[in-house]
């Protein structure tokens, strides 16, 4: 049913079903026990994001200046780890990491002060790239921009995706957002948190267009706890049987006035009933796994990065960095949406690791406070890649590198196997120059060469946007000499050093090499005076050339008067592709959105588009009339993400 608005009611009715569950409003639920429940609320929209933000309440009055609190106190404690000097830091290598290919101004504090009235830090950093566009969405705003840089329309509330949805996702702009482009659906997944209700809010996109057409879910992840600082991620593998949008919360009671560390929890949503507009996605939760804050705070939730799918049958993994015992621990979750009692956590073997110090203190700015590190974090994103088939992790964490001075820790480990996940590289960014590095995110492009994106500062000088990486034949244990992507001329004054909290590092999805890294800096030293910035830089061993051996099964015979099947291998992974005939041998250019190429068909005409797997498989599905019986076609497919005809093939229809 579609209202005047344009906004389709797909379900109103709050449903929670739960196992074991505390009778207490402020109590845990039972440690180990697994809960699902469904969507509160859901609906679908035609609307743009500025005809949706007109449907909003009148927005409650911002203080001019408001900091964020900082929930992280507490728990920090209960992760110490005390090292003179970290084993792993050192200097950097030759050559240095290559220039920027592109950088530009993100949203920024001005953002915030046009369009909620007020300032608010920390930004939370947060973007991510797609086809066409790059998006971020920080406290409390967010912005589209093309990918040379240009804004593509001015900067948005953070809550415009539920105008007119009703409940607590359109009343609240409470930010800690996270965008992500899921590059297998070719969707926008955008995501912040309603805490006070425990609540978790969605929009996802209906296609590559960020800005227009939304499926809307509110999820009542946390019943009786304020469920801060929520991560989300992107999880399918290449059988299918796993497909989630991934989740972690650090969970306080009350709500009303966090004060009190409860627990960490692990959420996974139903994806495909998600982008199926189903009104009873549903979700499985688990809360308080044995350690608590002590072992899970900071814990990440698996993502696969462009381009690509996780390996065979492979369940969600989640990480986290344990500073006082050296080692990395994962959690395997496999959800069944529709038997929920059926889904599984269970702790996997953890990594022993060289050792390193998350007792940190902040960084000085020169003329203005000191700003946090988070280093008792490990940072977002957990990023996993499928290289031809060889499941790798990267995961990186702030450190003392010595001295109490910020250094990034990143590593590589092999997860092809959950039972016995091994390091294949790891090291410390931190030369010797008495400048510290934090906040940092960390990815793999699609050969496996690594990008680091961070926050530098400290040593009398202004916070940079800076970025390093490694390239696979590199030393061990080390990166390249880093590059300066923007250097910050002012320090954040006034309320205290939040920082950050997070930032984004990701991959392309068109050519699989291109690293685009988001960072907090400041330009002008003032009270609330931040800004962001997004830079983009690649390898020259990444060459972007997709697999050349894209292939159209033959289909002979065909059969006349029923549907006929062709199937195709190879292609880039959940890319579209389209297939096309013709009577005779020849030659046709054709166009398709981005992709222009010439088909060896003469005269071709389009028969049909769809989509490919996690591992590049599709399958062309069409009805042949009666009368072609006799008639002999010629047939090519096209893979539009790596704009790459097939071979051809002949179809005599019997």
């Amino acid at each position: 049913m579609m209202n005047r608005l344009g906004i389709t009611l797909l379900s109103t009715a709050a449903m929670l079903c739960t196992a074991p569950l505390a009778t207490s409003a402020n109590e845990a639920p039972t440690a180990g026990a697994i809960r699902h429940g469904q969507a509160a609320r859901a609906d679908t929209t035609e609307l743009s994001v500025a005809e949706l933000a007109k449907l909003l309440p009148a927005a409650a009055q911002r203080d001019e200046r408001y900091q964020i609190p900082n929930q992280f106190a507490q728990a920090r404690e209960l992760q110490r780890s005390e090292l003179d000097v970290d084993p792993l830091a050192g200097s950097d290598i030759t050559p240095s990491s290559p220039t920027p290919d592109i950088d530009f101004l993100g949203p920024t504090s001005d953002d915030n002060q046009a369009v909620i009235g007020g300032r608010i830090q920390p930004p939370d950093t947060n973007c991510d790239v797609g086809r066409d566009n790059v998006v971020c969405y920080i406290n409390l705003v967010w912005r589209v921009f093309d990918k040379v840089g240009n804004p593509v329309g001015g900067a948005m509330i953070g809550n415009s995706f539920w105008g007119g949805f009703g409940g607590p996702c359109e009343i609240n702009n409470n930010g800690d957002p996270i965008v992500i482009y899921d590059h297998i659906a070719g969707r926008w997944v955008f995501t912040q948190f309603a805490p006070f209700d425990g609540v978790q809010c969605f929009a996802i996109s209906d296609g590559e267009n960020p800005m227009v057409g939304f499926t809307r879910y509110e999820f009542e992840v946390e019943p009786n706890a304020f469920n801060d600082y929520p991560k989300v991620g992107m999880w399918i593998n290449d059988n299918g049987d796993q497909s989630a949008y991934t989740y972690t919360g650090r969970n306080f009671t009350p709500q009303g006035n966090p004060s009190s560390a409860r627990d960490i929890s692990a959420v996974l949503f139903d994806r495909d009933a998600m982008l199926a507009n189903d009104p009873t996605a549903s979700f499985v939760t688990m809360n308080n796994v044995p350690g608590g804050f002590g072992t899970w705070d900071g814990l990440q939730p698996g993502h696969v990065d462009n381009l690509g799918a996780a390996p065979g049958s492979a369940c969600p993994l989640f990480s986290v960095a344990e500073a006082f015992t050296n080692r990395y621990r994962f959690y395997e979750f496999c959800g069944d949406f529709d038997t929920p009692a059926n889904s599984t956590f269970a702790e996997l073997p953890a990594v022993n690791v060289p050792a390193f110090d998350d007792g940190l203190g902040d960084v000085p700015q020169p003329g203005g406070d000191s700003v946090d590190t988070l280093a008792f974090f490990t940072m977002y994103r957990a990023s996993h890649r499928n290289l031809s088939g060889d499941h790798q992790l990267a995961l990186a964490h702030t450190v003392d590198a010595g001295g109490d001075r910020a250094g990034m820790r990143w590593a590589i480990l092999d997860v092809n196997n959950y039972g016995a996940i091994s390091l294949i590289d790891t090291g410390t960014h931190a030369p010797n120059d008495g400048l510290e590095r934090w906040m940092g995110s960390v990815t793999l492009d699609e050969v496996g060469n690594l990008g680091l994106g961070y926050t530098r500062g400290g040593g009398g000088q202004f916070t940079s946007v800076a970025y390093t990486g490694r390239e696979v034949g590199d030393p061990a244990g080390q990166v390249q000499q880093e590059v300066v992507c923007e250097l910050g001329t002012g320090s954040q004054t006034g309320f205290g050093g939040r920082w950050g909290d997070y930032s984004g590092t990701s991959i392309d999805p068109v050519d699989g090499c291109t690293f685009w890294t988001a960072q907090e800096y400041v330009r002008q030293t003032g009270s609330f005076e931040w800004d962001t910035r997004v830079c983009a830089f690649s390898f020259d061993s990444c060459t972007g050339v997709m697999p050349s051996d894209y292939t159209l099964l033959a289909t002979d015979p065909g059969i006349a008067g029923q549907v006929n099947d062709w199937p195709t291998i190879n292609g880039s992974p959940g890319g579209n592709q389209v297939l096309y005939f013709g009577r005779f041998a020849g030659s046709t250019n054709v166009t398709l959105g981005t992709c222009s190429t010439t088909l060896d068909l003469d005269n071709a005409r389009l028969l049909s588009f769809t989509a490919g797997d996690g591992a590049g498989a599709a399958l062309f599905s069409r009805n042949v009339p009666a009368g072609a019986s006799g008639l002999t076609l010629m047939f090519q497919a096209v893979d539009l993400q790596m704009c790459e005809p097939s071979n051809v093939t002949t179809t005599t229809f019997q």
